[in-house]
């Protein structure tokens, strides 16, 4: 599928933007490398548009969810930066495809328009999930198109099937498309970690970015629900859509970079077909 140029697992940690972090940006500098190399890569890769799915967006219970509105916006002031401000124009013809395909594999998606968004006090903003990978795809000059996507509570496998449904849309657009999958690994990495130490942290680290690299959609979708668990992580459901997207493609993977200096997992995983389509 030429259409498909890349796919990226990558971070969202508030502190790597520079006007959030601040001086403690040169913590986390392994992290900001493999982050700008993604960045470039799909800058220079010539993609028109970014499918972003994000764990902090608006969740349903039952259901994934997909912005609607013609030009998505955001910024970080709630990290005290609200000069840090990103907007992207809407991909309306691939969202429309990727809501069909959806429907035909029985996955509900929740289409996020401006009345559902202020029945259930959601806000239109762009998440920090999705603004700090967007942030440095920014700095490189990128000007094309978004597509948000946010995670609900939906099992595992249903998140791979919700790939598979973006993958088939995909096909159907005349355009070079990244699908990034923005998710941090396991919260619980060190005693003075935000939700507490658990040695099963770096176990499900250890595991997820090696399956994920190998493309390896059965061991992510049959981890121990345990080590899960404790693992305190909010990045599986993204990763396992991530998958669903690159299934049964010819594609190859690469850690590019894995750190956890504060306590919490955070990995960048970059997928590429195995025989490059033209530009």
């Amino acid at each position: 599928m030429n259409n498909l140029v890349s796919c990226a697992l990558l971070p969202h940690p508030p502190i790597m933007i520079p006007e959030v972090g601040k001086d403690e940006v040169h913590t986390i500098r392994s992290t900001i490398t493999a982050v700008e190399e993604v960045a470039r890569k799909i800058k220079d890769d010539n993609v028109q548009t970014v499918v972003i799915i994000s764990p902090h967006g608006p969740a349903f219970e039952d259901s994934v969810s997909i912005s609607i509105h013609p030009r998505l916006k955001g910024n970080l002031g709630a990290f005290g930066a609200p000069d840090v401000v990103l907007g992207f124009e809407t991909d309306g013809f691939l969202s429309r495809h990727i809501i069909k395909k959806a429907d035909r594999l029985g996955v509900n998606l929740v289409q996020l328009t401006d009345d559902l968004a202020k029945n259930y006090r959601f806000p239109l903003a762009l998440d920090h999930g999705a603004l700090v990978p967007l942030y440095y795809l920014h700095k490189t000059g990128f000007k094309g198109q978004l597509v948000h996507l946010s995670v609900g509570n939906l099992p595992y496998e249903e998140m791979y099937t919700f790939g598979k449904a973006v993958q088939g849309a995909i096909g159907m657009a005349d355009k070079r498309v990244t699908v990034i999958a923005s998710g941090d690994l396991s919260h619980r990495l060190l005693p003075q970690s935000p939700h507490g130490y658990s040695p099963s942290g770096a176990n499900f680290d250890r595991q997820v970015l090696t399956a994920l690299a190998a493309l390896d959609s059965k061991t992510i979708l049959n981890l121990d629900k345990q080590m899960i668990a404790e693992a305190g992580e909010c990045g599986l459901r993204p990763i396992c859509f991530l998958l669903g997207v690159a299934g049964g493609l010819a594609m190859q993977g690469k850690v590019l970079s894995y750190e956890g200096p504060f306590g919490v997992g955070y990995g960048i995983v970059l997928l590429t077909p195995t025989v490059q389509g033209g530009k």
